[in-house]
């Protein structure tokens, strides 16, 4: 009786310790999640110095600390066209505030015109620099853009110097008769390779091609999160200070859209791939202590067994030892 007592409490504990590893293993299961990248990895990880009150002579790598913090009423999951389409927007702005300083400085020499745009319907050409929008004279990239949004209007008119020394007047006309704006006036202007100028059509195209190119390699359950952590992050690197990033001075950052969009598509792919790792191995894991379990639970009940038959021995025993007395 001693002996199957024994036996049923050690098969009672194995089971109790087999119940608890299986329980412990399928939570770990459930709060498993892909953690999505923070952009402060990117800064850490790229070797960066940027102008440090308007110095070139003081200088420091750029830190985690200088890329703002969303509130927490900012961060709110949209679904996945949105996230897309705001990240693209908020990266836009981001390489248009970068490019602002020499696009300032840049003069508006035409380098192609989209054929049947309003700007070669116009006759605008190769090589022709753009000295007047309207009334308003142009010394520059960034000044022409001012002035087309500066009033909107669906006919403009440029004075343009061509070869250097005839001026020729042309007028712009809105094929579809809205506004014309950098978006739709079919110029492309000859800007140095570092500086990148992406118009609204620029931002819906590269938001398409990451639709396409990049989307799909991510699992689907993770598509929507995956777009809202790029939006986030490129709304973070769009409130960056203007002097941090100047790509006219020699010592800012060295940041491009190109840069964090491969980091974070890299990262959300690595933490997926980390994600099935290691499921796979909880789910094996599970596997193992559920086998453990069912030989606990065999050897319960055949404990159980043992010890219901030793207290019927050992009840009969009593009963036959009480009728001898």
């Amino acid at each position: 009786m001693a002996f199957s007592s024994l036996l049923l409490f050690f098969s009672l504990a194995t089971l109790l310790t087999a119940a608890g590893e299986l329980s412990s293993s399928s939570s770990d299961l459930k709060n498993l999640k892909v953690s999505m990248p923070n952009i402060e990895e990117f800064v850490s990880y790229q070797a960066i110095d940027f102008r440090l009150n308007n110095s070139t002579l003081n200088t420091r790598r750029l830190k985690p600390s200088d890329i703002p913090k969303l509130a927490d009423d900012a961060i709110v999951p949209v679904s996945l066209d949105d996230a897309v389409n705001r990240a693209f927007q908020y990266f836009a702005e981001f390489e248009n505030k970068r490019s602002a300083p020499i696009l300032t400085v840049t003069l508006p020499t035409v380098e192609s015109v989209e054929p049947g745009s309003p700007a070669d319907i116009a006759g605008v050409k190769h090589g022709d620099l753009v000295i007047y929008v309207g009334s308003n004279k142009i010394e520059s990239i960034m000044g022409y853009y001012q002035a087309l949004n500066e009033k909107l209007s669906s006919e403009i008119s440029l004075k343009l110097l061509r070869g250097k020394q005839n001026t020729v007047s042309v007028v712009m006309k809105s094929l579809a008769k809205g506004p014309i704006t950098e978006n739709n006036s079919g110029i492309k202007f000859e800007i140095p390779a570092e500086v990148i100028y992406l118009t609204e059509r620029d931002s819906k195209r590269m938001a398409d091609q990451y639709r396409r190119e990049m989307l799909p390699a991510i699992s689907v359950d993770w598509r929507v999160d995956a777009a809202n952590n790029l939006m986030q992050s490129a709304k973070r690197l769009n409130l960056i200070a203007k002097g941090v990033f100047d790509p006219s001075n020699p010592s800012s950052a060295k940041i491009q859209t190109k840069d964090v969009l491969n980091w974070q598509h890299k990262k959300v792919l690595e933490a997926i791939d980390s994600y099935f790792s290691q499921r796979r191995k909880i789910e094996n894991k599970n596997a193992f202590y559920l086998t453990g379990m069912g030989d606990a639970v065999v050897g319960f009940v055949c404990s159980l067994i043992i010890f219901l038959i030793a207290l019927a021995l050992y009840w009969y025993q009593r009963r036959v030892a009480g009728k001898k007395s």
